[in-house]
């Protein structure tokens, strides 16, 4: 086989494989999801005064997962605050907060962002990192 052909075969596998990987990518995050329409799916936050047992923490974090129209309930490490994202079709801040409050003598109040930070957009897009740069460049 010629150079040529050896490389133009390779040239041509090379760009089908491309193209399949492109297609199966599309297909894959284009498929339904189980999940919702996601303009209904809200991030809430329950702040403990002080820190859970770690039985109590497990408690509460798979109460709350297994309340209607709550998708994850997460504790952090600390186990002073609870996050946890919902269907707002489904579930209320409130309820949860107070199916929280029926587990735990620990204080607890429902996480409430004041609108300076709202105006501020995501907390993750720290100004000057990485995320600053490319939002400024963009913007």
């Amino acid at each position: 086989m010629s150079t040529l052909k050896r490389t133009l075969t390779i040239a041509a596998g090379s760009l089908l494989l491309l193209a399949a990987t492109l297609a199966w990518h599309i297909h894959a995050v284009t498929k339904p999801h189980a999940n919702g329409h996601l303009a209904n799916v809200q991030l809430a936050r329950i702040d403990f005064a002080t820190a859970l047992d770690h039985a109590e923490a497990a408690s509460i974090r798979s109460t709350v997962n297994a309340l209607p129209g709550v998708q994850h309930a997460r504790m952090n490490d600390a186990r002073t605050n609870l996050v946890y994202s919902y269907d707002r079709a489904l579930q209320d801040q409130h309820r949860v907060l107070d199916a929280v409050e029926a587990l735990t003598t620990t204080p607890c109040e429902r996480f409430v962002v004041t609108a300076e930070a709202a105006a501020t957009g995501c907390p993750a897009m720290v100004r000057g990192d990485v995320g600053g740069w490319l939002s400024g460049l963009l913007h």
